[in-house]
């Protein structure tokens, strides 16, 4: 645990408010027909267990596998730190295409943290803000508790630390920076749901013997409470220039972008449990519908006005975080990593380079080839994927998509 911050008050210096770097997950295309939803879905497969020695010994592997195929290139770099930033780079493992992220430019923002970890001996510290909640959008996915997709994160992370470690014998320690106790009330999730998911991810960690690889801390409890006073004191000050700015560029695309991937990710389940009520009864009394019809645009109205203005709460959060540079005062000398492929940062692949849709957004899915990906619950569904369950678990653990 890196110690608290005892920094001064952060410098608030916000001429032009310009949110570019505030990202939401997209929405998921659903593939399929209406005709397809509604009959008998498959008969649920039980697993007695999971074997995390062996998902942790497949991390090992691969990571010792892919160094070895580019150890030629990796040897005729003589600058040790040179060597750890090309593999951070290499395709497997970096997410975003080089030009967009303008990867090659870390180089000299990391060049020093690289080298210092190196002539100290130490890991190469890298931080990542994630593991919110599993979105309660029940198209993304039902259940509420870590599961395979997790899994599978967790195992990445094992993997990179390890292709490290193969280049520089420390190898790096990922600080997961779980942020659902700050952003749980924008999206209606409980504290005690947010704690409970962190609390099972990181028993996770444990069953995975990766307790010094992989560490977890809340952003909320641990992060923003080492400076609570100045968070609170700059988030005040910085509202009123973020709020005007929302309201000023009702038609900016990137404003737009922001409310609705929200409205795809906030729990909408009373207003969709309202709305179905009404045309189910109408529909099934034989009623006209042209009433509920009108109840619908009343509740989509509903959301996107609560979207917008949780969107803009989000916004703020993260511009906060961002003005007080809150993530490398808490962890020095580290690597920024994200979910989200941008300038500056190492963004990497949290499963493998054929999924996009992250852990917390969806289920995992096994294709018949032995490869995994991450989509949402509804596709895999469409798709005809058998759910595959843990005795005496209500929800799917994983899915199981047949030729």
């Amino acid at each position: 645990m890196p110690s608290k911050s005892t920094a001064g008050p952060a410098v608030l210096d916000v001429e032009t408010v310009d949110p570019w770097f505030v990202m939401l997950s997209p929405t998921e295309p659903v593939r399929g027909e209406v005709a397809a939803l509604g009959g008998t879905e498959p008969e649920p497969e039980v697993v007695e267990s999971i074997d995390h020695k062996s998902i942790r010994l497949t991390a090992l592997t691969e990571a010792e596998t892919f160094v070895g195929k580019i150890r030629a290139k990796l040897n005729r770099i003589d600058d040790p730190a040179r060597r750890i930033f090309e593999l951070m780079a290499c395709g497997r493992y970096r997410a975003g295409s080089v030009e967009k992220t303008r990867f090659a430019e870390n180089w000299e923002l990391w060049q020093d943290t690289l080298r210092l970890h190196v002539e100290q001996g130490t890991p190469i510290p890298v931080t990542l803000p994630s593991y919110p909640f599993k979105i309660p959008n029940p198209v993304k996915v039902r259940r509420r508790s870590p599961d395979m997709a997790e899994l599978l994160n967790l195992q990445r992370l094992i993997e990179l630390s390890h292709a490290i470690s193969l280049v520089h014998e420390p190898g790096a320690v990922m600080h997961v920076i779980s942020d659902g106790m700050i952003y749980g009330p924008l999206f209606g999730v409980s504290d005690h749901e947010a704690r409970c998911y962190r609390a099972d991810a990181e028993q996770m960690i444990r069953d995975l013997d990766a307790e010094k690889t992989i560490t977890m801390v809340d952003m909320l409890d641990d992060v923003v409470a080492s400076v609570q006073d100045e968070f609170d004191d700059v988030k005040a000050r910085l509202e009123p220039k973020v709020r005007k700015w929302w309201e000023d560029n009702t038609d900016d695309a990137h404003r737009k972008y922001l409310v609705r991937n929200l409205t795809a990710n906030m729990n909408t389940h009373a207003e969709a449990v309202h709305l179905l009520s009404q045309v189910l009864s109408r529909t099934v009394a034989g009623e006209d519908v042209t009433e509920a019809a009108e109840e619908m645009r009343a509740v989509g109205d509903h959301i996107l006005k609560r979207a917008d203005e949780y969107a803009l709460r989000f916004t703020l959060t993260l511009y906060t975080l961002k003005v007080m540079n809150m993530v490398p005062r808490f962890y020095p000398q580290s690597i920024r990593g994200t979910v989200h492929p941008k300038p500056g940062q190492w963004g990497f692949h949290l499963v493998n380079k054929f999924t996009n849709v992250f852990p917390w957004q969806g289920v995992a899915v096994l294709k018949p080839n032995g490869q995994w990906r991450v989509r949402t619950e509804l596709d895999a569904k469409l798709r005809g994927a058998i759910p595959v369950h843990l005795p005496n678990d209500p929800f799917p653990y994983y899915y199981r998509e047949i030729n």
